[in-house]
């Protein structure tokens, strides 16, 4: 009894720790003094997304960035649908956008790496911004993404699941855009605090001579996942400036996914990349790993110290929405969708599990 005593007592103190920490530097702290509007290219990796990829084009070309200093590289993933030929349409149309059909995609583990790594060879652009074929962005957000960069080489952005009508979603849906703005909050807190533990593809940037000089992807191109945290990790590593974007102008917009089992897919992705923060954040894992403790620990203790698995999860269900509650006032969220919060809480143990379990075994798909 006195060892799971202590052994609760250390993680638990670990998360907390995190928690508060996360809590003190939740703060708008947006360095948007950068005035200056040099060369950009915003670089998107595109496997099958004729559904997406002409909506996401048509925001990029009516951005309030100077279209001449805005090239757009769409990196044709030998996609097997008319992606190219819409991105084609578009090129014909502005002279800023540029169709890359991608090479050696069956000889490589990460084919979005690669495609990416391609992208950005063939970019011209001082600072490279990349989001997904799927997303949506305003009409600022390159230019709000830029303005960060006068303290920075690598920006972090906010990126939320677009949910129109919240009272007619589905349960799943409503569970992934909850369980995104947590991690996002957590993630942008994390990097205003010195922290950068995490980020998302679908809203990054960063100088293009800074991924030269770690070497691009070359040192994680053996992981299928981790375009974006583990790049990341790459830039704190070099001692490179990393930063988040807070302003809701370089917010960007993402689908949710059709399905648990897609959604379950795509966190499991996500979870592979947590065995390799021992290398590349030690610190990043150690808090991952406390947070995964601390959510599956009460499911034992209820059988054995019930009274100390109630006091765990009130405390966390406490202080986490105490947490969250202010990261909808930063990022200008809908107050009322919090009370699917109790939901996303007690969802909690089983989907972490199932999704640590697939991610550490490599157990999920990438799109074909």
């Amino acid at each position: 009894m006195p060892i799971i005593l202590i052994f609760t007592t250390i993680f638990f103190g670990i998360y907390l720790y995190y928690l508060l920490f996360f809590k003190k530097n939740l703060k708008y702290k947006n360095r948007e003094d950068n005035f200056q509007k040099p060369k950009i290219s915003v670089v998107i990796a595109a496997r099958n997304e004729a559904n997406n990829v002409g909506k996401l084009l048509t925001a990029l070309v009516n951005q309030s960035y100077p279209q001449n200093l805005m090239e757009i590289i769409v990196a044709n993933d030998e996609s097997t649908d008319n992606t190219a030929e819409i991105v084609k349409k578009f090129e014909q149309k502005w002279q800023n956008v540029k169709l890359l059909n991608v090479t050696n995609r069956a000889n490589v583990i990460s084919p979005k790496k690669n495609a990416l790594s391609q992208a950005i060879k063939f970019a011209n652009g001082e600072i490279i911004l990349s989001t997904d074929a799927d997303c949506l962005v305003g009409k600022f957000w390159a230019e709000a993404m830029v303005k960060n960069f006068s303290q920075n080489d690598f920006v972090a952005g906010f990126s939320r699941i677009n949910i129109q009508k919240w009272t007619t979603a589905r349960w799943f849906e409503k569970f992934e855009y909850f369980d995104f703005f947590a991690m996002f909050t957590a993630a942008s807190a994390a990097i205003s605090g010195g922290k950068a533990f995490s980020c998302s593809g679908q809203n990054i940037a960063y100088r293009k001579n800074a991924f030269q000089k770690i070497g691009g992807f070359e040192k994680i191109k053996h992981l299928i996942s981790g375009d974006d945290v583990n790049l990341m990790q790459l830039f704190r590593k070099a001692n490179f400036r990393i930063g988040f974007a807070f302003s809701h102008h370089s917010f960007a917009l993402t689908n949710a996914s059709k399905s648990w089992i897609k959604l379950l897919n795509q966190r499991s992705r996500w979870a592979s990349n947590m065995k390799w923060q021992i290398l590349l954040n030690s610190e990043f894992f150690i808090y991952l790993l406390s947070a995964f403790v601390v959510v599956m620990l009460p499911v034992y203790l209820i059988f054995k110290i019930w009274w100390l698995a109630s006091i765990l999860v009130l405390g966390r269900f406490i202080l986490e929405f105490n947490f969250l509650k202010n990261g909808f006032q930063i990022f200008r969220e809908d107050k009322n969708r919090l009370k699917f919060y109790p939901v996303w809480f007690f969802l909690q143990p089983l989907y972490m599990l199932v999704v640590v379990f697939l991610g550490v075994l490599n157990i999920f798909r990438w799109k074909k």
